[in-house]
């Protein structure tokens, strides 16, 4: 008796826990009454479908709501009948979690933006998607010497990395060459902090950079810089001709 007893009370005891679990990550929306509720319905289950994340209608003050003719947070599509602007409110305390972002993206990205377009009511177009953000173009500053820069990659770099298209045994295989890498649109970002990611880290020292090591974790002998020499190196790469990698890939979202 004591033992079904005990029992119960373990049974009991987790499923209140499982269920205070679910409710803390119930995940909820609402709809202001000038947002066609049809259009949302279609919607949901497309990003649902995608993502296996489900949220839950509510009356009012959901986690996201759409919100119509507001300026606060981020604007997803606009109505046709009145060109009225829908914004994607997210509660406060949820900015950060990933779900909710993961709905946001995707009400930005093509697919979302695809699902809003199609919508149509006695076919007819309801809403279209929010012009797209431009973002705002990077200056960069190029502060190292081009010459120096060249003697360090082909001393440090050609062990992994082609540096002068004319080596033809210099890198290795799985390693993208200089040259292609500049053509990246995040090349800048990548060689200005290249020795704080792997695998360069576990090999590579810049002093002055912030960045200390136990060097007796390192099993051979570090490549020693500054952080005038990565910029040196940065400089180096600007000066290079982006090679041609052709047409992204196309995918189907």
């Amino acid at each position: 008796m004591l033992r079904k007893t005990i029992k119960n009370m373990l049974i009991s005891g987790f499923l209140a826990v499982f269920s205070v679990s679910a409710m803390a990550e119930r995940l909820t929306f609402s709809v202001a009454p000038e947002v066609p509720a049809a259009l949302i319905d279609y919607v949901m289950p497309r990003f649902s479908l995608k993502t296996r994340v489900r949220f839950e209608r509510v009356d009012a003050d959901g986690i996201v709501q759409f919100v119509a003719g507001s300026s606060a947070g981020t604007p997803i599509f606009e109505l046709l009948d009145g060109a009225i602007p829908v914004s994607l409110v997210v509660d406060a305390g949820y900015q950060d979690t990933a779900d909710v972002e993961a709905f946001r993206t995707w009400l930005l990205s093509e697919p979302g933006r695809a699902a809003i377009g199609d919508f149509t009511m006695d076919g007819v177009a309801v809403a279209a998607p929010a012009a797209k953000q431009q973002a705002a173009a990077i200056q960069i500053a190029i502060v190292g010497d081009v010459e120096v820069g060249r003697d360090l990659s082909l001393s440090h770099c050609t062990r992994c990395h082609k540096v002068d298209r004319a080596d033809k045994y210099s890198g290795l295989d799985n390693s993208p060459s200089f040259h292609a890498m500049r053509s990246f649109d995040d090349w800048y970002v990548r060689f200005s902090r290249f020795y704080a990611v792997s695998p360069h880290k576990a090999l590579i020292i810049v002093e002055g950079s912030g960045i200390t090591k136990d060097e007796s974790l390192i099993s051979m002998q570090p490549i020693r810089l500054s952080v005038n020499e990565v910029n040196d190196i940065v400089a180096f790469v600007h000066s290079l001709e982006p090679l041609d990698l052709g047409q992204p890939i196309q995918s189907n979202p």
